[in-house]
């Protein structure tokens, strides 16, 4: 048994401003471009460092991911990009994170409310009413393989978003 680590993270706030959009293509806005990096960076000063990122195909998911990845310096084999994430139940979210390599240690999952809010409320011990824009919630538990998650048997380490950090 090893320890492993998980972050989910709801992506950075998204632009409304072109209704004509699919919901899926939706970029981020001016808030989400600036708390995606700022919160990458919070994470790699905390050293909350991913060697395995996985994220929704969605625009803003993956645009906030990206933004992770840089930060901590990831490769293409370390970043896998999946539609299942995309108005994924919880369910969903956990078999995904199941797929993860056994050699990552670290994993951080980039997703959607309000599957992430119900993911973060089903880890033992956790009531958060509304995971926001760029949060992450931080769990952590001993297991051998990523095959093995099971968020009941997962234990809360921490809740990080991005007002906690702005003055």
């Amino acid at each position: 048994m090893e320890v492993k680590d998980v972050c989910f993270v709801r992506h950075a706030k998204s632009n409304w401003d072109h209704p004509g959009l699919a919901d899926f293509d939706r970029p981020l806005d001016t808030r989400g471009l600036h708390d995606a990096p700022m919160m990458a960076l919070k994470m790699h000063e905390l050293g909350l460092i991913p060697d395995y990122i996985i994220t929704s195909a969605a625009n803003r998911a993956r645009s906030t991911a990206e933004f992770f990845k840089k930060e901590f310096g990831l490769t293409e084999q370390q970043f896998q990009v999946t539609k299942a994430l995309y108005e994924a139940s919880a369910e969903t979210v956990y078999e995904v994170l199941r797929g993860a390599p056994d050699s990552a240690r670290f994993v951080y999952v980039f997703g959607h409310n309000p599957t992430f809010t119900w993911v973060a409320n089903s880890i033992a011990g956790v009531h958060i009413d509304d995971v926001p824009t760029c949060g992450i919630v931080h769990a952590q538990l001993m297991i051998n393989s990523w095959e093995k998650f099971k968020p009941e048997h997962a234990a809360f380490i921490g809740f990080h978003y991005p007002k906690q950090f702005k003055l």
